[in-house]
């Protein structure tokens, strides 16, 4: 200013501006009063008139806060302001008053100007404050930085007041006035400092706000220092943290205030974008491609063109522009700032070199080294607060956007995405977006402080930099290959992770069916392969990552040695590197070299946060279901349901499904859908939820909707929260479908009766009583509409009958209400109002029952199938009065039939009597068992616990990370290994530390060609000497990483390999008790920090621990009295390092068990989607997925603050350390030893020294934290497992045709599910012979299923044992047993790949074999007809059969085992009477010579068995020929056929 105008200012003041000489060459600094009045009076004034709008701004933009009371404070800080202003005003109108009472001439302008600037100001914050209290803000940043100004600027005019006796005499009255004004400034800083109290009084903010985060409550001082955090960090030294220590998640933050934002600005664009695909009748496909129906191939690819998936980051933006923008402008303010060090470095340098100056200045520049370092403390740690937070609020809206798309998704879409996959995105690629939050900014901002460093490089060494300019531009291709390269890599091993994450779901979902078939063999190494593959990448990510490293590790030095060796050797005589130029210059490229290092991780971020965008865009601009596709209409319609003309089909471009349909279902009526497996039932229902795409036609829904799905929907809630279903309790309304449901006496079996909660897919609940509660659950929601797929099919006969009598039919709690059941069971046909039946997809004919059968059409011919397979069943096993019942039975259902075709009577008295003459030849062989005594009823699942809580809470550690992990991590690397790379970076370093100290030495030996005396060694040398140095420096640093990174790679893999092993191996009880998410998230998140996190956590440690620890050693050679302040500084450091790692590591871990629940919930969501759909739920899922967001985020939140609260105090430290380096060369700059190179090399080092302690504080904590994954994995990897897979001694392996005969034999076998629980089987001694064919039926929960996990051993013997020819199978081992059993399992588990790998996994049959198993399995037509034959891809969980495909593809897997011994578990539960007939004539055909065990809903499917074992509570009640229970009629068989309607 002075250089621009001299004579304005000086005319202005009426004196000289500043005298330099005056001022800063005198012991003391002193400062004239035209810069006092001037300079420093417009500082504060002008920050005050350039923030105010934007502190304005915030007030009305901002919701509005209750207004806050006058409070003493309010009062206080008022009542200074005022008398402030007053003292200004009292100032300006006394100079006023002088200069009309004296010469006027005489009185500059600035006395009258600075007085009514201070006036001005001090008023307009008197104002603020008042506004501040109207808008209940509680404190100000604009004007505690105001006040801070006013207080730093004003103190040299206060002492120059006391300097100067002779200008107090001569002017009493200012000097009052200004000892007045000054002390009442500091005063007001002081009381700016204290929040001021919310208007409600303490006694309501401590039993309202009792959690709440108190960061928004505290002044603006507490908040950019974190001190607001210290009583957290207190407490969690004091114990271990638990979830009711966290504090409320700040409003701001929470989902409820970021999600809707969101919306606003990305559903616009998301209904614009979809809304102009169908226009161009396009589908947005899983894979993020198009295909067009009906279009050319080059119309195909012109449309994409046309319809790029829309940006993902502009809506991101839009919503939080104000995180990003105020990021910008503290990462700029902290960039400049950076630049001010290295020109305080030439100061002090200067300094050091003339011994004339006086010492305040060295000791001024070290102050104002310390200040800098302070204020950039603050503003970077407000920059990584603004954008932590952005990270987070990022995560709630990005979880929510995939949360809401994935239950929105169209079939064709979700038929190619699976379930993992689709986790996947939310658990990896939306961390991805939170990641790059904390990178965002470099890149701009890395470019920005290249230049910079540049700019001021060339002022010191001038066009020599372009030398390294040059070496940067060289390192440009190189690095454009690796990162091209690495993002290849990064898309490869996102896929193979996806394939990984997906095999182990479908693995764990599956995972009771592979124990009973002994195929985890097989599914380990399937996901082994995967998991090679991903190891295999992993090393090539590395050698990529290490050639980045070297190449951005070495590019500071290459620069540094190309320009100060073509300064050098451009001008050897007058191109010096003097201290000064050295060490400025190495300050600029310790500058350049952070971010040219990070570089390298903002291209893999970059390439990383590519895939994810990519992959999240793909997904959230899919193509959702068609919300139009049913039309709801008034429910005054005669009709509840209507299809008109409808084609449907699963993918739109597919072949229907559904041709054809017309069907109009009338309101309150109960209509019946039946037919053949595979021909469309479920379908017609998905058609009416809309989940098919409409090819044509028409459909309205009349009415609000349930829906109870074939196979059970069940939510890992309390048995009671599964019924109400976000409804309201209604105690009368709820008893009345409980009983109507049968779940009653199931409340008996509970632990906690319908207060226990079920397990995830209802694991401990038995198939029927998961029905039953869906079908509960249906009922209470009072719809006026009620879709039922099958819900009969999973339970007893005579639970079937209660439940359609007391639920279903028209007598029952659904009479009135429009019912659409499909159904198998031929008995409830006739309670229909109405029944249409299905044929390949169309239908083929409705009407009455009585209709139906006069038509004799298809409808008749279906019936007539099953009258034929009952007829056989009950001639075979039934008493001769049961035959004369059936028989006039069959007569009337005979009688229907032949009504309008006479040939009917005669076809089946032909095969009546065929059936006859065939049974009279079989023998009957009877053995009777007494009734056992009767027990308290207990469903043996529910025996896995005895509380109500099934789900065990995640285990959460406390205290330090265990040693054990450690040691179990460094073995798993490697103890060479670990060493080799440790001692390799020590050596690296210590390179780094001699080449510096060779140019302080060449800087000092450099100064005597200013004296003309001749170097000590030559130029050359030095550059050779410091290139050597550099270089080895970079090579070795280059060599370590890819050493630790194969070392840590190879401990990843076998981690990994351990964990697969012990959860293949771990027990059921295990699998019943964990949540899969919660195991998935082991293999998921915490293998990949195995793979990614670790690896680059721990490298960074490494740097930084040496880098501090070199910093301490040059500062001491440099300046050894700096030693005595170590022990201060390193005592102070500790007891902030045991504050903050205490309480981090508790807040890491606790974090990482709220992100579990996260996952299993969406996991569990994306499966029930149809479900959630078809009630109308979507919604409150939406808003649980947000809620449990937000409890992470409880955990997250402090855990991002509890770093920035270390950093600013770390930093502290490190500018102790600044200062100290600093204060030490100035105070002994007289002493020979402090060199002028030395204090460069030291104060330059100690610069640096502030980010470093910070990050190996952060680092060491990061280890720490990211070590807890090993912890964790290793938790899952010593889980208890079951016993050995083969059998150690050799006496214990049976022969290899063993069972040859197929006899088994419970000899008083006891089973409990635990230790303390009540037992399940109680004594079980039974004798099934050879080749005997054994029926097991009883109630639910009489221990059915679970003899058949005592036969499989999947639990062991409490007591007794079991023999099958001879051998007690509990000697042997679990592989030996299982693989010589066979089941075909109630639930039909199928996994994605082919279908002969879903048939035979290991590739021990032949195709035909396979063939052959097909067609016995009557598939052989059906899997014929697919275009790949026996490759034909089966979808995640079989999604792309019928549930009775599916059904009939285990059967296929056990023809294909064929063992002597084969149990059916419920088997043929899912399929219609037909499919049912086909299974037991191959069952009898082809395991003619094998025991069977069959576990029966239906018991005509045993009454043709040798015999029938009941089983009641526990125990064996009957056990003998069907024909002689049936005739005893106090039998509890008799009795369950009665209520089955085999005989009255």
């Amino acid at each position: 200013m002075t250089s621009l105008h001299p004579k304005f200012i000086e005319s202005f003041c009426g004196q000289v501006f500043l005298d330099w000489n005056e001022t800063f060459d005198r012991d003391v600094p002193d400062v004239n009063q035209c810069f006092q009045h001037t300079t420093l009076v417009w500082i504060p004034c002008l920050f005050l008139l350039i923030f105010s709008p934007f502190l304005i701004y915030s007030f009305f933009s901002s919701k509005r806060r209750p207004r806050l009371q006058w409070s003493r404070l309010i009062v206080w800080k008022a009542l200074v302001s005022a008398v402030l202003a007053a003292d200004a005003l009292v100032l300006l109108f006394s100079t006023i008053a002088q200069s009309h009472a004296a010469d006027s001439d005489k009185t500059a302008a600035v006395w009258f100007v600075y007085p009514a600037l201070l006036a001005i100001s001090t008023g307009a914050a008197t104002a603020l404050l008042i506004i501040c209290r109207m808008r209940g803000v509680i404190t100000s940043g604009v004007l505690f930085i105001f006040w801070l100004l006013l207080t730093v600027c004003g103190l040299p005019e206060f002492s120059w007041w006391f300097r100067n006796e002779t200008e107090r005499n001569n002017d009493v009255l200012r000097f009052v006035l200004y000892m007045i004004w000054y002390p009442l400034v500091v005063i007001q800083l002081v009381l700016s400092a204290i929040a001021d109290t919310p208007q409600e009084s303490a006694g309501d903010i401590k039993e309202q706000k009792e959690k709440a985060c108190p960061e928004l409550q505290s002044s603006f001082l507490n908040q950019i220092s974190f001190h607001w955090f210290n009583d957290m960090a207190i407490l969690g030294n004091r114990r271990p943290l638990e979830t009711s220590d966290l504090w409320a998640l700040n409003n701001r933050d929470a989902s409820k205030t970021v999600v809707p934002r969101f919306e606003s600005h990305w559903l616009p664009k998301l209904k614009k974008f979809l809304k102009s695909q169908q226009d161009n009748t396009t589908t947005v496909e899983a894979d993020g491609k198009e295909s067009v129906s009906n279009k050319s191939p080059a119309a195909t690819d012109e449309m994409k063109h046309e319809l790029p998936n829309p940006s993902l980051y502009w809506p991101l933006f839009k919503t939080f522009k104000g995180h990003i923008i105020s990021g910008f402008l503290f990462k700029f303010s902290y960039d400049c700032l950076q630049f001010v060090s290295p020109q305080l470095l030439s100061l002090l340098i200067s300094f050091i070199e003339d011994p004339a100056r006086p010492l305040w200045q060295g000791i001024g520049i070290a102050l104002l080294m310390s200040a800098t370092a302070l204020l950039q403390t603050t503003i970077l740690h407000q920059y990584f607060h603004a954008m932590f937070r952005l990270g987070m609020n990022l995560r709630s809206v990005l979880t929510a956007a995939v949360f809401t798309k994935a239950l929105r998704l169209s079939n064709s879409v979700r038929k190619n995405r699976t379930t993992g996959e689709i986790v996947n995105l939310m658990s990896v690629d939306v961390q991805r977006f939170q990641d790059m939050t904390n990178f965002m900014m470099l890149f701009w901002s890395a470019p920005f402080q290249v230049i910079l460093s540049i700019y001021f490089l060339w002022g010191n060494l001038g066009p020599s930099v372009l030398a390294g300019i040059a070496v940067l531009l060289a390192f440009i291709p190189i690095n454009s290959f690796i990162s091209i390269r690495m993002r290849r890599m990064q898309v490869e091993q996102m896929k193979l992770k996806d394939a990984r994450l997906n095999m182990m779901s479908e693995v764990l979902n599956g995972i009771k069916v592979l124990k009973l078939y002994a195929w985890e063999p097989s599914m380990e190494k399937m996901v082994l392969d995967i998991r090679r593959k991903e190891v295999k990448n992993l090393k090539k990510l590395a050698i990529l990552d290490a050639c980045n490293t070297l190449t951005w590790a070495s590019a500071p030095f290459l620069v540094a040695v190309a320009s100060f060796g073509a300064f050098v050797l451009s001008d050897p005589e007058n191109h010096i590197l003097t201290p000064s130029i050295m060490f400025v210059s190495l300050s600029l490229f310790n500058i350049l070299r952070f971010p040219l290092a990070m570089i390298a991780s903002i291209v893999s971020q970059a390439v990383q946060l590519s895939v994810s965008n990519k992959r999240l865009k793909s997904f959230l601009y899919s193509q959702e279901m068609d919300q139009n596709a049913i039309e709801r209409g008034s429910t005054d319609s005669p009709d509840a349901v209507v299809v008109q003309h409808g084609t449907f089909a699963w993918e739109k471009n597919a072949t229907p499904t559904l041709c054809r349909i017309n069907l109009a279902v009338p309101r309150g009526k109960l209509i019946g859908i039946v037919g053949k497996v595979g021909c469309g039932k479920s379908s017609i229902l998905s058609a009416m939820l809309g989940e098919m795409d409409k090819i044509e036609g028409k459909v309205s829904i009349r009415g609000s909707v349930a829906y109870s799905a074939q196979q059970a929907w069940i939510q890992n809630l309390t048995l009671k929260q599964n019924v109400l279903f976000g409804l309201p309790y209604d105690q009368a309304w709820y008893n009345k479908v409980v009983d109507a449901c049968a779940l009653r006496p199931d409340f008996d079996t509970l632990p906690a009766g319908d207060e226990t909660e079920i397990g995830e897919k209802g694991i401990n609940l038995s198939g029927g009583q998961k029905q039953r509660v869906s079908l509960a659950r249906a009922v209470y929601q009072q719809r006026d509409i009620i879709l039922l797929d099958d819900p009969l099919s999973a339970v007893d006969a005579h639970v079937g009958k209660h439940l359609f009598h007391h639920v279903i039919g028209n007598d029952g709690l659904l009479a009135g209400r429009t019912r659409v059941l499909v159904t198998h069971g031929m008995h409830y046909l006739p309670h229909f109002d109405h029944i249409v039946v299905l044929k390949d997809g169309a239908i083929s004919e409705s009407g009455t029952y009585k209709e139906l059968i006069s038509n004799a059409g298809a409808f008749a011919e279906f019936l007539e199938e099953h009258v034929m397979e009952q007829v056989k069943k009950r001639t075979e096993s039934c008493s001769e009065q049961v035959e004369e019942d059936a028989g006039g039975e069959v007569d009337q259902l005979m009688s229907e039939l032949a009504k309008h075709n006479p040939n009917y009577r005669a076809k089946l008295e032909t095969q009546l009597s065929r059936i006859s003459v065939q049974s009279n030849h079989s023998e009957v062989k009877i053995e009777m068992r007494e009734k056992s005594g009767s027990i308290l009823k207990r469903k043996p699942s529910t025996k896995i616990v005895k509380e109500s809580k099934l789900i065990q809470k995640e285990k959460t550690e406390t205290g330090k990370v265990n040693r054990k992990v450690y040691g179990l991590y460094l073995k798993a690397i490697g103890y060479a290994m670990t060493l080799g790379f440790i001692f390799i970076y020590i050596l690296s370093s210590v390179l780094g530390v001699l080449s510096n100290l060779w140019l302080a030495n060449w800087s000092d030996d450099s100064t005597k060609q200013l004296h003309n005396e001749s170097m000590s060694v030559s130029t050359p040398v030095r550059l050779s000497v410091y290139t050597v140095l550099g270089t080895g420096q970079a090579g070795f640093v280059c060599f370590a990483s890819i050493v630790m990174t194969y070392g840590m790679v190879r401990a990843s893999k076998l981690l990994h390999e351990g964990l697969l092993h012990n959860l293949m191996r771990s027990s059921m009880s295990f699998f019943d008790i964990t949540p899969l998410g919660r195991i998935l998230n082991r293999v998921g998140k915490d293998v990949d920090v195995l793979d990614t996190t670790l690896p680059s956590t721990i490298r960074s440690f490494l740097t930084t621990i040496t880098s501090v620890f070199m910093t301490l050693i040059v500062i001491i050679i440099a300046t050894p009295i700096f030693a005595v302040v170590i022990l201060p500084l390193a005592f102070i450091y500790i007891i902030i390092l045991r504050f903050y790692v205490s309480t981090s590591r508790q807040l890491k871990r606790m974090e990482s068990v709220t992100r579990s629940p996260i996952y299993s919930h969406f996991h569990e969501a994306v499966q029930g989607a149809i479900s959630i759909r078809a009630y109308g739920a979507s919604e409150s899922f939406m808003r649980e997925s947000e809620h449990r967001v937000d409890t992470n985020l409880i955990n997250y939140y402090p855990s991002i603050c509890a770093n920035r609260w270390l950093a600013v105090r770390l930093e502290i430290v490190g500018n102790a350390i600044v200062l100290f380096a600093a204060l030490s060369a100035v105070l002994f700059r007289d002493n020979g030893s402090v060199t002028a190179g030395l204090v460069g090399l030291s104060v330059s080092y100690a610069l640096g020294i502030t980010q470093t302690l910070n990050w190996a504080v952060r680092m060491a904590s990061d280890l720490e934290t990211n070590i807890v994954a090993v912890e964790r994995i290793k938790e899952y990897s010593e889980t208890p497992t079951e016993a050995a897979l083969e059998a150690e001694n050799e006496e214990n392996r049976p022969p290899s045709d063993w069972p040859s005969h197929g006899e088994i034999e419970f000899d008083n076998y006891q089973l409990r599910y635990r230790a303390g629980l009540d037992p399940v089987l109680k004594g079980i001694s039974v004798n099934v012979k050879a080749q005997e064919k054994v029926g097991i039926v009883g109630r639910t929960g009489a221990g059915k299923s679970s003899l058949t996990l005592a036969l499989f051993r999947i639990i062991e013997a409490d007591g007794g044992r079991i023999l099958i020819d001879g051998r007690d199978i509990s000697k042997m081992g679990l592989h030996d047993l299982r693989r010589q059993l066979t089941i075909v399992p109630q639930d039909p588990v199928l996994f994605s790949g082919s279908l002969r790998i879903n048939l035979d996994p290991f590739q021990h049959h032949a195709d035909d074999a396979v063939w052959s198993a097909l067609e016995h399995a009557h598939l052989k037509s059906f899997v014929s007809a697919f275009p790949d034959g026996l490759s034909h891809e089966i979808t995640e969980g079989g999604e792309n059969l019928s549930v009775g495909q599916r059904q009939l593809v285990c059967l296929a897997r056990a023809l294909l085992r064929k063992t002597k011994v084969l149990v059916l578990d419920e088997a043929a539960a899912a399929v219609d009477m037909e499919t049912d007939a086909l299974i037991q004539s191959t069952i009898r055909d082809k395991f003619s010579d094998c025991t069977v065990l069959t576990i029966a809903h239906r018991l005509n499917t045993v009454m043709d068995y040798d015999r029938i074992l009941v089983l009641d509570q526990g125990r064996v009640a009957e056990f003998d020929t069907p024909q002689r229970l049936m005739a005893d009629k106090t039998s509890l068989f008799s009795e369950m056929a009665a209520n089955a309607g085999i005989h009255s």
